[in-house]
């Protein structure tokens, strides 16, 4: 299960998301804060397009094995291993005892909200190019026991360490990601099934992003707030 001319693309396109996200991010801050998100979404989409289309084939065959016998089971206990994402993300938090630098507080203007909601469509697809490339390709790919354990740590590492624009460049609040990253291996390492990851992920994130961003555009039109 050597990695081929396509698995160096595909490890290859989260880090360029990135870098061009930043330059972005930076773009917005100074010129049209709107136009910068909605230009980061297009870079991140057309990430998500490339890794679908390099992995179509593998995704094929792994959901025809996911949904075989009680398909509905696995959706489940899926469920389940999502609420035991987020007990490990609060508990972690707990113990580092630590305040997150997150900016939360928006005025709520008709363009606020629209951003929210563009900025929340990226975490919803990010699983997708997110597990290819820290579960399939940075873990499940390596055969050697030692390889795998070595490949266990630097991935979740690694899958942290994405995050750090989420929390104003501060490494040390994405330890819990790091930690989800970890549990995240673990679930690959059990199923042995990426649709596995990408649900649990999935469902992850929606609660986190796009959840919330769709019940405050609710809430706006109703007037609510």
């Amino acid at each position: 299960m050597g990695w081929n001319k396509k698995d160096f693309i595909g490890v290859s396109i989260i880090p360029i998301e990135i870098l061009l996200g930043t330059v972005l991010g930076q773009f917005s801050l100074e010129k049209n804060q709107l136009l910068g998100i909605t230009l980061s979404l297009g870079i991140f989409l057309t990430g998500f397009l490339v890794m679908i289309w390099l992995y179509k084939d593998f995704l094929s065959s792994q959901w025809k094995h996911y949904k075989q016998n009680k398909l509905w089971i696995k959706l489940f206990f899926n469920a389940l291993l999502v609420l035991g994402a987020f007990g490990i993300l609060s508990l972690t938090r707990s113990l580092m005892d630590k305040p997150l630098s997150v900016n939360d507080t928006y005025s709520l203007s008709n363009a606020m909200v629209s951003m929210m909601l563009i900025g929340s469509i990226q975490p919803f697809i990010a699983p997708f190019a997110e597990e290819l490339t820290f579960r399939y390709l940075l873990f499940g790919k390596f055969n050697s026991t030692l390889l795998k354990l070595l490949m266990f740590f630097v991935s979740s590492i690694l899958f942290g360490l994405i995050h750090i624009n989420n929390f104003n460049g501060d490494w040390i609040q994405t330890i819990p990601y790091m930690i989800i990253g970890a549990y995240f291996a673990v679930i690959y390492l059990v199923y042995k099934n990426i649709w596995s990851n990408i649900i649990v992920h999935w469902i992850f994130n929606s609660i986190n992003s796009i959840v919330p961003a769709i019940t405050i555009v609710v809430m706006k039109l109703i007037g609510a707030v």
